[in-house]
């Protein structure tokens, strides 16, 4: 009985969703940087409209979901690569604990044919961890059993090679690529870069008149935002990406790489179009090339980056301003007098009460109104 049979299930649970469970068959983790790949063989027709991964950031750096037409292993295999004798199609990412995502309505994957018989998740892990941990992470992908109008994919801006030295505030690199598939309508983007990373941002050329796709910290949730309005891309359109770092604090050079000190430039275009089309889509941009934002979008974008800061900065003032706050009510609870209130009877002074009670402070103030009788 393979492991997969075991750990990757095919589930058909109670309710409006179906789903795929594909998790790790308690595997052990015990270096850095280890990717895992589990694969599970769907052989029946299905249509996926959603994933969510079953896995924490703890744990697992990132994972990506793999679509592919044959496999070299049943089994579960350590670092190489995802699919036999190709690449594959990337489904879906995650990281930093994002949530479960979802397909518009129409939208879906078709999975179980000979495009994509095979689905393969492959997962990052960060850090190495006790030897007597086994981990069971995975994905759950959502299904259903009736074709849709439109299929999705991704369009994957990803830099291959970038070299960032050390002390920099304000450096970045740039991917262009001329697009020449079919239509698609981007209705979804993330981002995904390392600890230096800042800001990833994609735009589209129509004819000179320039759109931002997305623009996004990696830092965050790394989660599929959905975009303001559906976005078309056109064959003849020019699309461009931008990663920015900041690698002030370091004392050494920083390259594009796969492990956690390396970095990473990721801009991830989630679109949808005719089903019949799917397949003569362009899966991906890798062309390194600098290139200028446009006055009137960079105005847009210095906007944007600038109106997001003030966000974070008001919101750093009030968290400030509330601190004080409380620091000067402990204070002047400390130093300051503090009224307490009597009533005096035939047998002396009786305290009322005190807002708040200190015995040598109470003492002083009976003294006091002891005095003024």
């Amino acid at each position: 009985m393979s492991w997969v049979f075991l750990v990757a299930l095919l589930s058909f649970v109670l309710g409006d969703e179906d789903i795929i469970e594909i998790r790790m068959p308690g595997i052990s983790i015990p270096r850095d940087d280890m990717y895992w790949h589990v694969p599970l063989e769907v052989k029946d027709t299905v249509y996926v409209t959603g994933y969510r991964a079953a896995a924490h950031s703890s744990v697992v750096h990132h994972l990506l979901v793999y679509g592919c037409p044959e496999v070299t292993s049943m089994e579960p295999w350590l670092d190489g690569g995802t699919c036999k004798d190709s690449d594959g199609i990337i489904l879906w990412a995650w990281a930093l604990d994002a949530p479960k995502f979802s397909f518009p309505g129409n939208v879906s994957i078709e999975v179980g044919g000979s495009r994509i018989r095979y689905l393969v998740a492959q997962l990052h892990f960060k850090l190495a961890q006790p030897a007597d941990y086994k981990d069971t992470s995975g994905v759950d992908v959502f299904f259903d059993t009736s074709p849709t109008k439109y299929s999705a994919g991704i369009y994957l801006f990803m830099a291959l090679e970038g070299t960032f030295p050390p002390g920099n505030k304000d450096i970045h690199l740039d991917l262009r690529c001329n697009y020449t598939s079919p239509d698609i309508n981007v209705f979804a983007y993330r981002t995904h870069g390392h600890t230096h990373a800042r800001r990833i941002s994609g735009w589209r050329d129509h004819g000179g008149d320039w759109t931002m796709l997305g623009s996004r910290d990696p830092n965050l949730s790394e989660m599929f935002v959905k975009t303001d309005e559906i976005h078309v891309i056109q064959s003849g359109d020019t699309l461009y990406a931008r990663c920015e770092y900041d690698t002030r604090g370091e004392n050494r050079t920083i390259t594009i790489g796969s492990t956690h000190h390396d970095e990473m430039c990721n801009l991830y275009l989630m679109y949808y179009t005719e089903s019949d089309k799917i397949k003569t889509i362009a899966p991906e941009c890798t062309e390194l090339h600098n290139f200028v934002v446009p006055g009137g979008q960079r105005h847009w974008y210095d906007e944007y980056v600038k109106g997001e800061g003030l966000i974070r900065s008001i919101v750093i003032v009030l968290i400030v301003v509330l601190g004080l706050f409380a620091i000067s009510i402990c204070v002047k609870a400390y130093f300051c007098p503090r009224t307490a209130y009597y009533t005096k009877g035939n047998d002396g002074f009786e305290k009322l009460f005190s807002p708040m009670d200190d015995e040598d402070e109470d003492e002083i103030l009976y003294r006091s109104y002891e005095h003024s009788f």
